[in-house]
């Protein structure tokens, strides 16, 4: 737990002394921002369906988002039940106001009680962590109640990354979908509401939920639309006869 910790503080601290920049910032905000709610990739999945080269991809794209949503926002975030970075170094006043707020104290310890987030159990460590790095102030912060881990932003960008990636088998999406992936990621820890490791896990188990979206919805689509082509085409022939 130390060990993961440290590594998070250790990329935070290169973000800060490497990164971060002033014309570097609005460019990251409007990255991060365009992942909020699952919106934007969303709406590209709508779009997708309109047109019959697209309209598989974004069926897949939008089944896979929703197999993220189930799987990443309401079931592993609850078990682990991570804090937010800035949430770190004061758990007992944020989980008081996460009390206040909506009547129920997290005490963030994770994954059936066996993992405490709360660093007062490492000796220095808290310490080292107020003192090592500085929050930028750069996106409103969540609720107290919003969980980290695994990141959401980057969890859905990686789905739906993936998703197009396999249906449409065009180089020049990949790349470009993978990239802004990625950017998406780093954009999370660079404005500070995500911990490096909830990145790296988010791409990971991202490309998973577009796995299992491809093969649930793939299949759904070959079986199903089809049939609905022939209705149409059938309906279209009665009409002219």
């Amino acid at each position: 737990m130390e060990a993961i910790l440290n590594f998070d503080l250790a990329i935070f601290e290169f973000f800060e002394k490497f990164i971060r920049m002033d014309w570097l910032t609005p460019i990251m905000k409007i990255i991060t921002t365009l992942g909020d709610d699952g919106i934007f990739f969303i709406i590209l999945g709508v779009v997708m369906l309109f047109f019959k080269k697209t309209r598989k991809a974004g069926l897949v794209c939008l089944g896979s988002l929703l197999v993220m949503t189930l799987l990443n926002n309401e079931l592993i975030k609850p078990i682990m039940e991570r804090p937010r970075p800035y949430n770190l170094t004061i758990l007992p006043q944020a989980a008081q106001k996460a009390f206040e707020e909506y009547g129920r104290e997290y005490d963030w310890i994770g994954l059936f009680g066996k993992i405490d987030w709360t660093i007062d159990r490492f000796p220095g460590f808290a310490e080292k962590w107020n003192a090592g790095y500085v929050w930028p102030d750069i996106v409103d912060y969540m609720s107290s109640k919003s969980l980290s881990f695994p990141s959401g932003h980057t969890s859905s960008a990686f789905t739906f990354a993936m998703a197009i990636t396999m249906v449409l088998k065009k180089k020049g999406v990949a790349i470009a979908s993978f990239i802004f992936a990625f950017l998406m990621g780093v954009s999370r820890i660079y404005v500070g509401v995500h911990y490096p490791t909830d990145v790296i896990v988010g791409a990971v188990v991202g490309i998973i939920y577009a796995l299992i979206g491809f093969v649930i919805f793939a299949k759904l689509y070959d079986v199903v639309y089809p049939k609905i082509e022939n209705a149409i085409k059938n309906k279209k022939a009665k009409k002219a006869a």
